[in-house]
């Protein structure tokens, strides 16, 4: 027996090894590929290479970390990107139209592989537990940011509902693979992985909407009452181009299309891309991620009837490839907008104030919410409500990024708001991600008696290998 068991360790050592082997030769020869094409660019001292080698080390760094400690990679990799701003190796503020090209890249695939896993029929059975679980401990957390830090740190209001309207998202992605593990031994008859993933979502689509709202009204010069006219409909618009583009997944390409695979994600997702791209473009900023998460729900939904799925199909497996090779450039990028210096801890120490404050009065709200569960499963929701992360990451750069690309003359101060802004929601990502895990994944066996031995025994098939579902 222990001879069988040390040949399967050996066989599993050696696959894994040559599995970054394969991605090492990769790698290179795609290097090599674009330093002949493009030249110095792409040479060991080139912009361009130093770009693409900072993912790299993210994504090795990242790795490790989960190796070692089972963190999530994406710390790794913020760090990694706060190092090499340092080191001057890559700052991203020289590449701001390379990033803000990018970032309206990756919400199209974080939302749309999150959103191909939800149950519309769940969401309808359970819509007032989701809407008050998404919606309310959100609001009010968006007002205790911005109230917090127009009176602590005098940003405007509207800088304040800005940040506000970021900060106060959470992160499902980083825990759902916790959830689904201890979900399969959990007592009762909830389930778990809709409820966290569906209230999850309608929080990061009020986050990406209201941002995006309040993102447009600040740099879009437009006629006032045109501004108003846009707060007022970006969300209802982004539900309805969502859905109707969904619904039409569902007859484009036919079923019996010998590429219906291939065409029905491409379909998805270059329509998604589109959106967000065209309604950035406009001014409807927050329309296109709301979009997107309708779409791919709503597509998701028809295509079940097909016998695909959810979130178990080849739509999901190609947006889970996609985020793996976005997730660690994403977060190395965004760390490499942080700069320290002596002159912050002031800022950064009232920052993390009211980090602990916003925890408490969310999670006491979020607990409030749960109305329906057992004292110790309100916990295990309070613990997945923690992480601050992702959407985060996504959009925390993008004022100083349209601040810097702006061709009017800038207000200093404004470039303030935003150096700070990026600061408290670096802090937050760095305080609240490792929390948040760690207390889902140690505690979720107790919080929702689970078996522990057969919990255990199933940790190496449910363990994490990225920050997604």
């Amino acid at each position: 027996m222990n001879l069988i068991k040390n040949d399967l360790w050996y066989s599993k050592k050696i696959c894994t090894l040559m599995h970054y082997i394969t991605l090492v030769i990769l790698g290179g020869l795609t290097w090599g590929i674009l330093f002949w094409v493009w030249g110095d660019t792409w040479g060991l001292r080139g912009d361009s290479f130093r770009l693409a080698s900072l993912g790299v080390i993210a994504w090795a760094t990242g790795q490790i970390l989960q190796q070692f400690t089972t963190l999530p990679p994406i710390l790794a990799a913020l760090l990694t990107g706060i190092i090499a701003r340092h080191l001057d190796f890559v700052d991203m503020r020289r590449f701001v139209y390379i990033d803000s090209f990018l970032r309206k890249i990756y919400p199209v695939i974080i939302l749309g592989k999150g959103s191909l896993g939800w149950d519309v029929n769940y969401m309808r059975q359970n819509w007032r537990q989701i809407a008050t679980l998404g919606a309310l401990p959100w609001s009010i957390e968006v007002a205790f940011v911005a109230i917090s830090t127009h009176y602590l740190l005098g940003f405007p209001w509207i800088w304040g509902f800005l940040l506000g309207s970021v900060y106060a998202s959470v992160s499902c992605p980083v825990v759902m693979p916790s959830v689904l593990k201890h979900a399969k031994n959990a007592s009762g008859t909830v389930n778990w992985p809709q409820l966290i993933c569906t209230a999850g979502g309608l929080d990061t689509a009020l986050s990406v909407g209201i941002f995006g709202v309040i993102f447009s009204f600040m740099f879009y010069e437009t006629d006032y009452s045109y501004r108003i006219l846009k707060a007022a409909l970006a969300l209802f618009l982004g539900v309805s181009l969502g859905v109707a583009w969904g619904s039409l997944a569902k007859f484009v390409p036919h079923s019996k299309d010998y590429y219906v695979t291939e065409l029905r994600v491409l379909f998805v997702l270059v329509g998604g891309l589109f959106c967000n791209f065209f309604t950035g473009a406009v001014g409807w900023g927050g329309t296109g991620g709301v979009a997107v998460l309708a779409c791919n729900a709503t597509a998701a939904t028809y295509w079940a009837k097909d016998e695909w799925k959810l979130n178990q199909n080849p739509a999901s497996t190609v947006y889970r490839v996609l985020w793996s090779f976005c997730e660690p450039v994403l977060f190395a990028y965004t760390g490499t907008f942080f700069i320290w210096h002596s002159s912050i801890s002031k800022t950064l120490l009232i920052g993390l104030g009211v980090l602990f404050a916003c925890l408490t009065v969310r999670l006491t709200v979020t607990f409030i919410t749960c109305w329906n569960l057992k004292f110790k499963e309100k916990i295990f929701v309070c613990c997945t409500w923690i992480p601050k992360t992702i959407v985060e990451a996504v959009l925390c750069p993008l004022a100083i990024e349209a601040l810097i690309m702006s061709d009017s003359p800038v207000d200093s101060q404004e470039l303030v708001y935003a150096e700070d802004l990026i600061r408290l929601i670096v802090q937050a990502i760095l305080v609240t991600t490792p929390i948040g895990f760690l207390l889902t994944n140690y505690l979720g066996p107790t919080l929702l008696h689970c078996d522990q031995g057969r919990d255990e025994s199933k940790d190496n098939k449910f363990r994490r290998e990225s920050s997604g579902i």
